[in-house]
């Protein structure tokens, strides 16, 4: 399937895996949280997928919900246009608050539930364990559907698990009001940015491609870095810049600048030795005098009568 770019994207299950993309509006969402329904909704710009799950939705809609949104997730990755999304899971009258606050909604309250006693939301399997504890003193397994297990690290279920957050001390929201102060600080003459570190992650900038109308158009993000080539590294012609919270008394960041190189300007070119010329000298030679003819012998002027009277003759 090819999906035109949308940072915003919801698509409705059926009971036999099949997903039907719905076509409405963030601020129509409300409208379209039934509670039989099942919707995987997508915020590329959070880099979430959210699997809603209504109270009367039926158990195998629930089972095969991971599925798809891991089916999505990888059919996003193919798209360089899309970056890869967290999978969270999101109960009705259970919602995490990032969830709401996200789509400006509230709890929805759960009035009716489907008839099936195998499926037990995580927040009650929990409060079932507590009061099983104290009037028992013992602790007993309970049955629950297995929809809501999934082996998969990229799903987070709700109610009992905190949101992952990517650096030590920093909510999302802060991060990005520190990525924006850096990248708007000008950057020294004759230096580049190259890594930003933010509580213990470290940042490296990612180049995406997008066509908009048969154009290639680039975009910069500062992704943080999955894998580092090695533990220990020596940073030479670099910078680093300190960003502090004077409120806090922190350090929220620190940027790597590293100097860009130039062509060495001391090398000193070769002289060129120009060759003697191999064309002749320009002065002129002077002209040796030419030595006169001697006089012919008398002989030779009497034999040179006696042949003219003899050619006249002749005539």
């Amino acid at each position: 399937m090819t999906i035109t770019y949308e940072e915003f994207l919801v698509f409705d299950l059926e009971n036999d895996g099949e997903k039907t993309k719905l076509d409405i509006k963030q601020e129509d969402l409300q409208n379209y949280l039934n509670p039989e329904q099942v919707l995987v909704i997508i915020r590329e710009d959070l880099r979430r997928i959210y699997i809603w799950k209504g109270a009367k939705s039926a158990v195998r809609k629930r089972f095969i919900s991971s599925r798809v949104a891991r089916d999505l997730q990888k059919e996003l990755l193919d798209d360089p246009r899309y970056h890869r999304c967290k999978i969270v899971s999101i109960d009705q009258g259970d919602e995490l608050q990032e969830f709401l606050d996200t789509f400006q909604l509230e709890s929805m309250e759960v009035t009716e539930r489907l008839p099936d006693m195998r499926y037990i939301r995580n927040i009650e399997r929990e409060r079932m364990k507590e009061a099983e504890q104290i009037a028992k003193g013992k602790t007993e397994v309970a049955y629950y559907s297995p929809a809501l297990q999934d082996i998969s690290s990229d799903v987070v279920m709700s109610s009992i698990v905190q949101k992952p957050k990517l650096t030590i001390g920093l909510s999302e929201e802060e991060q990005k009001q520190i990525k924006k102060k850096i990248l708007k600080t000008e950057v020294p003459l004759d230096y580049k940015r190259q890594n930003l570190i933010l509580g213990h992650t470290l940042f490296a900038a990612v180049t995406k491609i997008s066509k908009v109308f048969d154009e290639d158009v680039e975009e910069i993000v500062w992704e943080p870095v999955k894998k580092v080539p090695k533990e220990i590294m020596n940073l030479d012609n670099h910078k680093l810049r300190v960003y502090l919270n004077k409120n806090k008394g922190i350090v929220e960041a620190v940027e790597v600048l590293k100097k860009e190189e130039k062509p060495n300007q001391n090398i000193i070119p070769k002289k060129i030795t120009s060759k003697p010329s191999l064309t002749k000298s320009s002065t002129p030679k002077k002209k040796t005098s030419l030595t006169p003819m001697p006089p012919k012998p008398a002989s030779m002027k009497q034999n040179s009568k006696e042949t003219e009277t003899q050619e006249k003759q002749d005539k």
